[in-house]
């Protein structure tokens, strides 16, 4: 089957790659610029894909925002997330038509991010008497008029509410139109058929046993951030674009049964996912990982068919962090096949490296499990 691409006008929100080249996948890199630098040079992704392999990079999502990345990890710049993007589209304007080899999954900090652009945008329109920006595009916030939206909303809604929908999307102010649209117009679905691994930047749907599949990829297709803004609270958190971005297992968002049934939708048996830091996999009072949830390899394990990655942010330590590469002419039975593929599974970082980066970096909660051999 060909591959379905993204385009500016009418991009798919479903991207399928057929069993031939390989593909590298990274997740969550949360404005971390020295991560992001140090995939390139190990994985020579750009080089790689300009001399004509058959090879793409599928990012999970969730590039943007750096504040709390930067309270464990004092290397991320402070505009690390714009730079990253910035390299992005420089790499894909490079590469000409090889440049949709690099494929952007959304996640949800990217949605948030282009929602919060909207309404700091529709603010500052009523506020200046002019007409309201269309919904569908991207219009530019500068930083005066974000933090007069932000004022606005605190006096509106409260701290604690602006605690909660504003203040962790924190690109907004740093962000052009051209970072907007490149981190909220790419699929939310990408199908691996070689392999038989669905990837998405969260978890599955809930209760997706009995759907059709075609109803559901019609759903995933036809998502927009426009359809979102005037539903319901009960529709809104029952679509797919947002449980794709949003559900978490630990939050009983979704069951095993679920991850098996969604990937079994797109003829896959294995999910890929990131979103997850992975200290959400444990239960950090009895120092063990929650029920049905494992780790090996420096990868996250849910249940059989879920693998949650860790490239950059929600990693235990540096030594943890992984990407994968993946031969798309061999197939999987599961997650836990994968994750146990020496060729498949890289590290980001070589011991030495990591050893000398754990003294700059503080660890999450946990990495004294892993190194002691607990998990």
């Amino acid at each position: 089957m060909s591959p379905v691409s993204s385009s500016a006008d009418s991009p798919s929100r479903v991207l399928r790659i057929p069993p031939r080249g390989r593909a590298l996948i990274v997740s969550d890199l949360h404005g971390n610029l020295p991560d992001w630098q140090a995939f390139l040079q190990k994985s020579r992704a750009i080089e790689r894909i300009a001399a004509g392999e058959d090879l793409w990079v599928i990012l999970t999502g969730d590039v943007p925002d750096v504040t709390r990345h930067r309270s464990v990890d004092p290397r991320v710049p402070e505009d690390g997330d714009v730079q990253i993007l910035d390299a992005l589209l420089a790499a894909k304007a490079s590469l000409g038509p090889r440049g949709e080899r690099i494929v952007y999954a959304e996640g949800n900090h990217d949605f948030h991010v282009g929602r919060v652009n909207r309404e700091a945008a529709r603010y500052e329109a009523e506020r200046l008497g002019t007409p309201a920006p269309d919904p569908r595009e991207h219009p530019v916030v500068d930083a005066p008029a974000y933090e007069r939206f932000v004022e606005h909303y605190r006096k509106t809604y409260g701290p604690s509410v602006l605690a909660n929908n504003i203040a962790p999307y924190d690109m907004v102010p740093r962000a052009r139109v051209e970072h907007v649209r490149l981190i909220t117009s790419g699929p939310i679905l990408v199908v691996l058929e070689g392999p038989g691994v669905a990837i998405v930047h969260a978890g599955p749907m809930k209760g997706v046993a009995g759907l059709n599949s075609d109803a559901l990829l019609a759903e995933i297709e036809a998502a927009t951030p426009s359809q979102l803004i005037n539903v319901s609270p009960e529709l809104y958190f029952a679509s797919a674009y947002h449980q794709l971005l949003n559900n978490r297992f630990r939050h009983g968002d979704y069951s095993l049964d679920d991850v098996k049934d969604f990937a079994a939708l797109f003829g896959c048996r294995t999910l890929v996912s990131g979103h997850t830091p992975h200290p959400y996999l444990l239960d950090l009072g009895r120092g063990v990982p929650l029920p049905e949830c494992s780790f090996t390899a420096g990868l996250g394990l849910i249940g059989d068919h879920q693998l949650v990655l860790c490239t950059s942010f929600g990693a235990f330590s540096p030594s943890s962090k992984r990407y994968l590469e993946l031969d798309l002419t061999r197939s999987y039975p599961d997650a836990r096949a994968l994750a146990s593929d020496p060729d498949a599974v890289c590290r980001l970082y070589e011991p030495e490296e990591a050893l000398a980066l754990e003294a700059e970096c503080r660890p999450l909660p946990g990495a004294d499990l892993v190194a002691s051999g607990s998990l």
